[in-house]
C-alpha cells in the first residue's frame, strides 16, 4: 500500500483576541508630522581686518649640523680572500649578488663570493649603516648566515632577520665565505 503524500490540514483562522470594550485603533502621534524643519541660512564670517605688513624682516641664522654620517669614517670589512671592502654605501654580498628591486639611496655595492657548491644563496646578505650603526641582515638565504660579535656566542640569523654590528664581528655565510668587520681607518692611516 502506498503512503498517503497529501495529508495537510488547513486548520481554520481564528480571530484576535480583544478584551471586550477597548478601542483598537489607539495609535498616538508624537511630535509634528509634515515636513523637516528649514536650516538657517548661511552667514559669512566679516572680512578681516587689513594689518599692516613689517617694513623689514630681520636675517635668520640657522645652524646645519652635519651629517654624522658623513663626518664619521666608515667601517671595513675584509674578506677571507684578503678583499677589504668599504662599508660607506650599501653593500649585499652573495653568489650572485643583485640590488633589490625598491632601493633609494646612492648606489649599493655588489660582492661576489665563490660558492661550487652552491651554499651560498644569490643575493645571502646585507651590510647598511642605520642610523649610525651597521646592520647584518640575511637576505632570505638557505642556510642563513652565523654572526659572531666580540666575545659572543655564534648566533644564526635566520631567513630575513638583521642584526646590529660592531668592529671584531665574524660573519660567517658557508662554504668558507667569512668576512671580518674591521674598525675605520684612522685620518693619519691613510
Amino acid at each position: 500500500m502506498e503512503p498517503d503524500l497529501d495529508d495537510t490540514v488547513r486548520a481554520v483562522p481564528r480571530p484576535p483576541v480583544v478584551p471586550s470594550g477597548e478601542d483598537v485603533d489607539d495609535t498616538v502621534v508624537r511630535g509634528s508630522v509634515g515636513l523637516p524643519p528649514i536650516p538657517p541660512a548661511l552667514v559669512e564670517p566679516p572680512a578681516p581686518e587689513a594689518r599692516p605688513l613689517p617694513v623689514a624682516v630681520e636675517p635668520v641664522a640657522v645652524d646645519i649640523p652635519e651629517d654624522p654620517a658623513a663626518a664619521k669614517p666608515a667601517l671595513r670589512a675584509l674578506f677571507a680572500d684578503g678583499t677589504e671592502v668599504l662599508l660607506d654605501v650599501t653593500v649585499y654580498v652573495g653568489r650572485r649578488p643583485s640590488i633589490p628591486r625598491i632601493f633609494t639611496g646612492p648606489e649599493p655595492r655588489l660582492v661576489t663570493l665563490p660558492s661550487p657548491g652552491k651554499e651560498l644563496s644569490a643575493t645571502h646578505l646585507e651590510l647598511k649603516m642605520v642610523g649610525g650603526a651597521l646592520v647584518a641582515s640575511d637576505m632570505r638565504s638557505t642556510n642563513g648566515t652565523v654572526v659572531q660579535l666580540p666575545g659572543a656566542a655564534p648566533r644564526t640569523l635566520i631567513r630575513g632577520e638583521s642584526a646590529v654590528i660592531v668592529p671584531g664581528t665574524r660573519i660567517d655565510l658557508g662554504e668558507g665565505a667569512v668576512l671580518d668587520i674591521l674598525p675605520p681607518l684612522e685620518e693619519h692611516d691613510s
